[in-house]
């Protein structure tokens, strides 16, 4: 689905399984993201077996930073990795601030008459509209800002996602193929 946080594809490899999932889980260790130790760049593998490696972002601080939360990789196929990311943290995150949004417009318009502030202050008007259209205009943005806007930008980070995970892949294949990390 377009809105769920997730993404999954393949890639391919020049090194074995072994050497792979090897050099990928040294790259955890030294900082997955930079190539050393960075406060926002801090995972953890969780799990790791013959032909997959489970690596998770070890806070929140790494979890709101790119979005790569859960990263599973299966080296099943020889000279392809499968890989599959869920940023769920990531997305609580962007779905909490627009909850934020949408809440202070509550409270800005429970605390204020929207409509009289809206009359009383002209600059405030979108101009050719009249004052219940420009508070629908006010609410159709709160609307969109804090309810539509987070879901679009779940959907959105799908492609600079698939761009950060190939790059690390060919990062990681390549040290491995040459015996570093």
């Amino acid at each position: 689905m377009i809105f769920e946080p997730c993404i999954e594809g393949p890639a391919s490899i020049r090194s074995s399984a072994t050497q792979f999932l090897t050099a990928f889980r040294r790259r955890v260790e030294v900082g997955l993201l930079c190539g050393h130790p960075h406060p926002r760049s801090h995972y953890v593998v969780t799990q790791a077996g013959a032909d997959q490696l489970h690596v998770s972002a070890a806070g929140w601080w790494t979890a709101m930073n790119v979005g790569l939360n859960e990263i599973e990789l299966q080296t099943s196929e020889p000279g392809c990795v499968r890989y599959t990311i869920r940023y769920w943290r990531w997305a609580t995150y962007v779905l909490g601030l627009g909850a934020g949004l949408v809440a202070i417009m509550l409270a800005v318009s429970l605390g204020l008459d929207l409509r009289q502030y809206i009359e009383a202050h002209p600059a405030s008007r979108v101009p050719g509209l009249s004052t219940d259209q420009n508070v629908l205009v006010a609410w159709g943005m709160a609307v969109f800002w804090g309810l539509v806007w987070p879901w679009l930008l779940i959907a959105l980070h799908k492609r600079p996602l698939r761009r950060l995970i190939g790059r690390l892949i060919a990062e990681v294949d390549a040290g491995a193929t040459t015996g570093g990390t």
